[in-house]
């Protein structure tokens, strides 16, 4: 695509002033709608999304809660972002669907990762240990089901997920 027609298209998504190079005038150009006007911007949020976004000590209770709120935090974040984009009318319930699954779904993350934390460092004896890794197979997984249904809001809105997860 040729830089002028790209520099159109990207104006016309974003609804900004556009200024003619050959002519020097500027005109305002209507906000594009629909799914991929809507997809385009919730991908600029949401694409490369990380489940955490600062370091953080592992190993101990503090850096255990510090990663879980960075977890709900970075998500309810972006999450407040993608709230504030123009939804069409016609994707306006599946898309409060989605962003409700989201922001379930970094709890969860931020949930199990504090229980697998405390169950590591409650398995002290043998029989504890042995009994670990089930455990741990059960908060790893306890996502999945909203990971699910979310994939399949994620696959009709054209959006990748925003929890980083």
């Amino acid at each position: 695509m040729q830089p002028a027609r790209l520099a159109a298209v990207a104006a016309l998504l974003a609804g900004v002033s556009l200024t003619s190079a050959t002519t020097g005038t500027s005109q305002q150009l209507p906000a594009a709608t629909g799914k991929a006007a809507y997809s385009i911007a919730v991908t600029r949020i949401c694409a490369g999304a990380l489940l955490f976004e600062h370091a953080h000590a592992i190993g101990t209770d503090a850096g255990a809660r510090a990663v879980a709120q960075d977890i709900r935090r970075s998500a309810r974040r972006r999450l407040d972002r993608v709230g504030a984009v123009p939804v069409p009318p016609k994707l306006r319930r599946l898309a409060k669907r989605w962003i409700s699954l989201q922001r379930q779904l970094a709890e969860s993350y931020a949930t199990n990762w504090l229980r697998i934390h405390y169950a590591i460092d409650a398995a002290r004896t043998p029989l504890q240990r042995a009994r670990l890794a089930r455990r741990l197979e059960a908060y790893v997984h306890a996502p999945d089901r909203l990971r699910r249904a979310s994939g399949k809001l994620e696959l009709a809105l054209g959006v990748p997920d925003c929890t980083g997860g």
